[in-house]
């Protein structure tokens, strides 16, 4: 099996929890959880919760899944890498790690070097737990799994490996996620181009969504599964 099938096969399980979890989230709730907004701006942004949705959400969304897929590179280059060593990789996943580029300023010293290195086993936990994959004749990911592994290490390779959320559960007041909304862009009018931009943290939605939604499409993955070892 190929790399780019390997690949394949995350980015369709990554992208079946971003799109769950696109059609989880709560802009309103966002914008009413103490964004800083003032009451006659946010009605206004309420008002255009669509445009907002179009404009703010779905961008933010799909530039995490991008990330997200951006970091599995280096380390499926690892697993690919039969005879590597993992810290000449140590770098290039760290600089990709979606996580660690939302660490908040204020997460420094110890506990910043132990959130990055626990980051760092994570990946590379995963790109040991892949490897058989890369390394099968198979050119379909779950004919791979099949071919590559037994029942119990594929299940684990899905709910354990390919789970990409935990640091989310593990350090949920670590991370910060953010984004600068423009009311020009969403409320559209003569005067909306007077209005100031305003910086809304959207961390703990994305954390209800992103976990609700990667549960979801675990149990998916796994019936999955368990349907092509029964076959």
């Amino acid at each position: 099996m190929t790399r780019e099938a390997v690949q394949a096969g995350f980015a369709e399980f990554v992208g079946d929890i971003v799109d769950t979890a696109y059609d989880e989230f709560d802009v309103v709730a966002v914008l009413r959880g103490g964004s800083g907004t003032s009451g006659r701006l946010l009605n206004k942004l309420l008002k255009n919760s669509r445009r907002l949705d179009q404009r703010v959400v779905r961008p933010e969304l799909r530039e995490y899944r991008r990330r997200v897929l951006d970091q599995f590179e280096p380390v499926l280059a690892y697993a690919a890498d039969g005879d590597g060593d993992f810290e000449d990789y140590r770098n290039r996943v760290r600089e990709a790690d979606v996580y660690l580029a939302h660490l908040r300023p204020s997460v420094r010293g110890d506990r910043r070097q132990a959130i990055e290195q626990a980051q760092l086993d994570r990946q590379r936990r995963l790109a040991e737990a892949a490897r058989p994959l890369v390394e099968s004749p198979e050119s379909d990911f779950w004919a791979a799994a099949v071919d590559a592994l037994d029942r119990d290490h594929a299940r684990d390779l899905v709910q354990t490996h390919f789970t990409f959320t935990d640091p989310l559960r593990e350090y949920p007041d670590a991370f910060l996620f953010e984004t600068e909304i423009d009311p020009g862009d969403v409320v559209g009018g003569p005067l909306a181009g007077r209005l100031p931009s305003v910086t809304v943290e959207y961390t703990d939605e994305v954390i209800r969504v992103l976990e609700r939604a990667e549960a979801t499409v675990v149990e998916r993955a796994l019936s999955e599964l368990d349907r092509r070892f029964d076959a």
